[in-house]
């Protein structure tokens, strides 16, 4: 019963989560707030459970943008597809030896599109720095 629901989370929107959450903060919000006034609960007891909510929220969210996952998964056997034709040619001079320059030269850009494709790159391979990039599409003839 959970599965389909994990899937249904995961194929949402990050934006959309995170408006349910908020949204579902507030009618927990109004709803103490309406029985502190109704009930007369404790005054530090409601300050107490304001703080655990913004808490929660606060761990939520670092967790999501820190994403607490350690290590580097491997890249997967169809990564070579997922690359363009100009990030591939821009691997081939990788694996050449070629500066940022040199490559911005030969495909015809400037050296900034340059670095935007390698950061593609490095993101597609799941890799941190060119020689990773390079150890990586030597291993799986990337380019």
């Amino acid at each position: 019963m959970l599965k389909p629901i994990k899937t249904m989370l995961k194929n949402t929107p990050i934006v959309l989560r995170y408006g349910l959450i908020l949204a579902a903060g507030i009618v927990l919000l109004k709803t103490i707030e309406y029985r502190l006034f109704s009930f007369r609960i404790n005054h530090e007891l409601y300050t107490g459970l304001l703080a655990i909510f913004f808490l929660l929220i606060g761990v939520a969210v670092g967790y999501a943008l820190f994403n607490l996952r350690t290590g580097r998964a491997p890249a997967s056997p169809s990564t070579s597809q997922a690359l363009t034709a100009t990030e591939r040619r821009v691997l081939a001079g990788l694996l050449e030896g070629h500066t940022n320059q040199q490559l911005a030269d030969s495909n015809h850009v400037s050296v900034n599109t340059v670095k935007t494709h390698l950061k593609n790159i490095y993101r597609k391979l799941n890799v941190g720095n060119r020689a990773e990039a390079v150890a990586l599409a030597k291993e799986q003839s990337l380019a």
